[in-house]
């Protein structure tokens, strides 16, 4: 099996494991590919929809891997148990869904030996959660695949709650001292963002002045970090 973009990325950013759970596989691209490479012993394979659980199911026979991957249905971190909680991927779903389903289950989440996460959207949402819940965010990487940049973020729980500056909830530090490829256009993305925030908060009525000079202090900070890294 040869994994591309933004799923491979993921792949490449999981450490060696015993156990992989998968939340979300829909197609368990990934557990088949860890097992095939003996990168881990054995998967599971979990999604909230049967019909994902049985195409995963159909590839793992496919593969003939039904001795070392599992398939089940189940929401969030569910389907997995206090002892299978290895290295886990939750990946493909927006910012928001990842961080209430870490929330729901923090118990099993902090056992993790890593958590890798691929948020589709609102990351500064999931950095700044995994912060303030004594998760140590210790790699990340960074994928161009079409029209859009994709981050992998990957953490651990040590305990200690930590507050960053709002500049590290958007830009995760570990792709500043990486110096990512793909860091200068990640940057240029989110100022992109952000002025397109600020122009349609112009045209609001009712302005909320926190919020705007919130933005503009962020614009500020990343386009100091821009010339930095020039």
């Amino acid at each position: 099996m040869i994994l591309k973009g933004r799923i491979k990325l993921i792949a490449d950013m999981i450490p060696e494991c015993t156990i992989l759970s998968d939340i979300g596989t829909d197609h368990a691209y990934i557990p088949i590919y860890m097992v095939k490479n003996e990168k881990c012993k054995k998967a599971i394979a979990c999604d909230v929809r049967e019909g994902p659980v049985a195409v995963a199911s159909r590839h793992i026979r496919q593969y003939g891997l039904e001795d070392r991957i599992e398939a089940r249905l189940g929401s969030g971190l569910k389907p997995v148990s206090e002892d299978e909680m290895d290295v886990c991927v939750i990946a493909g779903m927006g910012g928001v869904l990842i961080q209430e389903i870490l929330e729901e289950d923090i118990k099993k989440a902090k056992l993790a030996k890593a958590l890798v996460l691929q948020p589709m959207n609102c990351i500064e949402m999931v950095r700044e959660w995994l912060y303030q819940n004594g998760f140590e965010i210790y790699d990340e990487g960074l994928i161009n695949e079409g029209f859009r940049i994709y981050n992998v973020i990957v953490a651990r729980w040590t305990g200690k709650i930590m507050s960053k500056d709002q500049l590290y909830y958007y830009i995760g530090e570990k792709l500043i001292e990486k110096k990512d490829p793909l860091l200068r256009k990640y940057i240029q993305r989110r100022l992109d963002i952000i002025d397109k925030v600020l122009n349609e908060m112009k045209a609001m009525k009712d302005q909320n002045a926190s919020i705007i000079n919130e933005q503009k202090t962020l614009r500020e900070e990343l386009h100091a970090l821009l010339e930095k890294i020039d």
